[in-house]
This record gives C-alpha cells, structure tokens and sequence, in this order.
C-alpha cells in the first residue's frame, strides 16, 4: 500500500530554558485511501503532531511527510485539507467564505463557486448560503469547517474532532460522509477524536500515542483480536453465585451488564474446565462467547499498562 502520511522520530521542543518535549520521536504510517483514527489522553500530543504535518510548526527533529513530500513544504500543504476543532470564520455569508478558500487555492472564480454550492448542498447546508457564517450554530460551524477543509479536493484530510458539538443525527452524517469520501473517492483522511465509541466504526487504523510518542498502531481488526483473545464473558442463571468458581479458572469479575469476564492463559484448558464445572448442570450455563473489545476499553487497557511501568 502506498504511504500517504509518515513519520519518523518526529519530535517537538518548546521554550529555551524550561524545556518542554510536546513530542517525543513519533513514528507512524498512514496508508492511502484509509481513515486513520489519531488518539490519546490530553496533552499526549496530537495537536503539536497536527501542526507539524499541516506545517504551522516546524519539528525540533525528525521528519514528517506527505506522499514523500516534507511537510511544511508548499507541495505538501497543497494536498492537505485541516478542519480544527474550532473553526473560526470572516464576517461573510458561507457561499463566499468558501469561494474564497477556494480562491486562495488558486481555484478560478466559476469553478470556486461551483465547487462551493455542490459542497453546501452535500452537506444540507445550501438553504443557508447566504448567511453570515460567523452567526452559525456550533454544529453548523463545524460542517462549515470541513467543506473548508475540501474546497481545494485535498488527498488528504486533516480532522480535529469533526464531530464536536454536533447533534446524534449530524454526528451519524458526518462520520458517513467521512467514511465515503475514503472509500468511493480515496482521500486518506486522518481523525482525531476523543468520541472513541463512534470514530471505531469508521476506522481502518488506529494510532495511540501518549507522553508525545507512538504507544500503539494497528488495523482496527488486528487491535480487536489481539486484546480480545484471551478474554471470554459467562453468563449464568446465578452469576454472583458462581463467578468465585469461574474466579478459580482464571481472573474474573462482573462487567456493567452483570455477566462474568474471565481473562484465561489457555482458552482450549479454559472451556474443557468451564463446562466440566457444568456438567450434568447445563441449563445454568445460559451463555459464554469471547468478548469483543471496544476502542475505548483498549485504549484504557493501553494506557493503563504504560501508566503502570
């Protein structure tokens, strides 16, 4: 697969006599046409790390680039569309703001105009062409900031919590279109989000960095099976009752919903014990599958065995 965003060693110091490293030699690669989930807790690093691939800032060391192209030179920002988290706007209807991000780009007036209406109309947002953008609601500013982000028809797309302040309905909008313009147009689009439930059913990748450096990177599948492999839920008629027999087949405790998670060493020892404990008792086995593990609880999971070292 081609590589559209790589890192390697990138690094970030601020101040000269109070050093503070905002990243710490992070090393990443972002495939082509994927979208690439960007994630970790507060002041791990990502906005330093955003700045530099749209080249706001310069690294201390390292390198970043775009298809091969450092990041920071014209040539790469050519290809990157940024929507921020907090989009600010000119006092200027929403039709004009674009056609004059797009003008900026080099894009000639008809083809800027014409790009700016198909892009509101996508978006369910051509009703309000010619309000002043800076009256928006905050869910309106933040689809705004993103048909900025497209304007120009980046190859790739730069999101800093896209779906904030956004209703159920235009999150579930977004997080779509999001996903069809990597897999019917191709766009490499990279999300940061704190909203983990949500960015896992869009995402092919994941990257979690913490402390300013690379913690973990994988495909969404892959990260799945691995945290969840040794991982099985029991449920029984009485779980209280029998979860400290189940306790003894290995480390086990009640989830929120009330079954039993168990984390074995030896899942085929695990399954031939468990149902040994049934036996002749089977109808108080009501169920027992692997535990399917959600981007939230592996993040906690990744983070808390780094925390602990």
């Amino acid at each position: 697969m081609e590589i559209a965003i790589e890192t390697s060693e990138l690094t970030k110091t601020f101040g000269l006599v109070k050093r503070l490293t905002a990243v710490n030699a992070l090393s990443m690669k972002i495939e082509k046409g994927t979208v690439h989930g960007f994630i970790g807790p507060n002041g791990a690093g990502k906005t330093t790390t955003i700045k530099m691939l749209t080249g706001s800032i310069t690294p201390t060391k390292g390198s970043a680039q775009i298809f091969g192209i450092s990041a920071g030179k014209n040539e790469a920002k050519a290809k990157i569309g940024y929507s921020p988290e907090h989009p600010n706007f000119y006092s200027q209807s929403a039709f004009k703001f674009l056609v004059y991000n797009a003008r900026i780009c080099g894009i000639e007036k008809k083809e800027a105009e014409l790009r700016a209406t198909r892009l509101l109309d996508w978006m369910g947002l051509l009703d309000f062409r010619d309000r002043n953008a800076m009256g928006f609601s905050a869910g309106m500013k933040q689809k705004l900031g993103l048909l900025q982000a497209l304007i120009h028809d980046p190859e790739v797309l730069i999101l800093d919590e896209p779906t904030a302040n956004l209703d159920p309905i235009g999150r579930f909008d977004v997080l779509q279109k999001i996903r069809d313009l990597a897999k019917k147009e191709g766009k490499t689009i990279l999300v940061s989000s704190h909203i983990l439930d949500e960015l896992e059913k869009v995402v092919d990748h994941v990257t979690i960095i913490n402390k300013g450096h690379t913690v973990l990177q994988s495909d969404i599948s892959s990260l799945r099976n691995q945290f969840s492999s040794n991982k099985y839920v029991v449920e029984t008629t009485n779980n209280q009752t029998y979860l400290p027999q189940i306790s003894k087949l290995g480390p086990a405790a009640l989830n929120p919903d009330g079954n039993i998670e168990v984390t074995v060493k030896d899942p085929e020892k695990f399954k031939s014990s468990l149902f040994s404990l049934f036996k002749g008792n089977t109808k108080n086995l009501s169920g027992f599958y692997p535990l399917k593990m959600s981007l939230e609880n592996i993040f906690m999971n990744v983070l808390g065995d780094k925390n602990d070292k």
